[in-house]
Parts: C-alpha cells; structure tokens; sequence
C-alpha cells in the first residue's frame, strides 16, 4: 500500500491518526490537533459608514482578520506593535472585555491620529469566544511612521 492508505495503516499501528487537516502527516490523537478551529463573528464599521461582518477564527487578532478580509488598514509594520497604522476604535460593550493595553501600545496609540477612550491596535486583540460579536470602528485617518523621511 502507499499515499493515504498506508499512512491510515501506520497510525492504526502505532496509536495515532491521519489528521484531515494536515493531510501528509501523522499526529499522535490524544493532541487535539485535528480539532477545527471555532470561527466568531467580526463586524467592522468602514470610515464612510459601510459596515463589514465577517468571520474569525478565534486565536487570529483583529488586524489579522482584517487584512485577511480586505478590509483598508494599513498594518505596516505586520502587527509587531511598532506603530499605530492597525489603530482601531472598540465597541464599548467589548472593550470592557479585553485586557489591559501594554505599555508598548500605549506608546504607539500616542502616535495615532484622533485617538478616543476606547482606541485600541488591532495587532494586539487576540480573539476569543468571549469576544464573538466584536465591533471594531476604523478611523478615517492614519499615521504611518515608517513612511517619514
């Protein structure tokens, strides 16, 4: 036997089991690694009134779930909270939910335009179940650092 068959064979032998998502490799079962993702629900409020909802899988952060969802921010520096060009405004219900802001991104959202109580980097939100629903406004200007000469 060869290709998936055996593989099927093998991990019948040695305890494990060909996982569907990962399809050329064994992996031990008791690891959850086969286990799907939870998806949640995102919506986006667009600077000229759009709203956009979109799905999530829950581990991903908002910028990661916006970049991925074409939706217009800028994220320069690929979410190593370097600068404030993923800068997002939070719905009020779940910002009370999130934890504190670290001091590198209090940092970077004094460099951020029209900042507001509830301003936040969307590289530094990582979902959670508890988080389905979130709405999350975009401002209508950024500042990108990385472009000053």
């Amino acid at each position: 036997f060869s290709g998936p068959r055996r593989r099927r064979m093998l991990a019948m032998r040695v305890g494990t089991r060909v996982c569907a998502v990962a399809r050329s490799w064994v992996l031990p079962i008791r690891r959850g690694y086969c286990q799907p993702r939870e998806h949640i629900k995102v919506t986006f409020h667009l600077p000229k009134g759009d709203k956009a909802i979109v799905d999530a899988k829950v581990g991903q952060t908002l910028m990661e779930v916006a970049r991925d969802n074409n939706i217009d921010i800028e994220a320069a520096c690929d979410g190593t909270c370097a600068c404030s060009t993923c800068h997002l405004y939070i719905h009020k219900t779940y910002f009370d939910k999130l934890p504190e802001p670290c001091e590198d991104e209090l940092d970077m959202l004094d460099l951020a335009l029209d900042v507001q109580d509830t301003s936040r980097l969307g590289c530094q939100i990582k979902l959670t179940k508890e988080l389905d629903g979130i709405e999350a406004g975009l401002p209508t200007d950024t500042l990108n650092q990385y472009e000053w000469k």
